[in-house]
């Protein structure tokens, strides 16, 4: 019974010795506002399926801005020491450039500065695609695009609760983003030998 004992948790050291953790910063967009941790917890089934033994910490924090993600960031880092990816989603609830693209490059520039891989994710209310992707390639991150891009603007997918616009993501919108963003996810695992 004791080697029985010794063996389960040795398995399960082991296990956890080659798992790894993806820290989602974001907004409401990452946390999905209303709709659980639909767009996370998909990630992760997602990737289970795949056989990748990572876990996706839902960062994602309503209403947050640029300027204060760094602080959640640095904290985020300590307590999750064994990330070994970043999905940053700065989101559109800072519309001045200053405030909102200024802490993201420097969000961006630290990330790159402890060669954390990282996938940027931007919101056409603050940039276009086209600047999201140079903002990207500036500081060495992959580019994802706008954080809705494939998600129909219908009531299956989105919540209509910000106006016309569309607003925040349904669970199934939030599962569908989860599926969009998983081959760039996989493709960032294999680039950099993650384990």
């Amino acid at each position: 019974m004791k080697n029985l004992i010794v063996s389960l948790a040795l398995g399960l050291l082991s296990l956890n010795s080659f798992g790894f953790e993806i820290f989602a910063l974001g907004t409401s967009n990452t946390n999905c506002k209303n709709a659980g941790q639909a767009y996370t917890a998909k990630l992760n089934d997602l990737l289970l399926a795949d056989k990748i033994n990572a876990s996706v910490i839902n960062a994602g924090v309503d209403g947050d801005r640029p300027a204060f993600m760094m602080n959640r960031l640095e904290r985020g880092l300590k307590d999750y020491p064994n990330t070994k990816l970043v999905i940053f989603e700065p989101g559109p609830n800072e519309r001045n450039p200053r405030f909102s693209l200024g802490p993201a490059e420097d969000i961006l520039a630290y990330l790159q500065k402890i060669q954390m891989p990282t996938i940027y994710v931007s919101h056409t209310v603050v940039q276009s695609p086209e600047e999201g992707a140079e903002m990207a390639k500036k500081y060495g991150a992959y580019y994802y695009g706008d954080w809705a891009q494939g998600i129909p603007k219908d009531t299956d997918h989105r919540q209509f609760d910000m106006g016309s616009g569309g607003g925040h993501m349904t669970v199934k919108g939030c599962q569908l983003w989860a599926k969009n963003i998983l081959p760039l996810v996989e493709q960032v695992i294999k680039d950099k030998n993650l384990k």
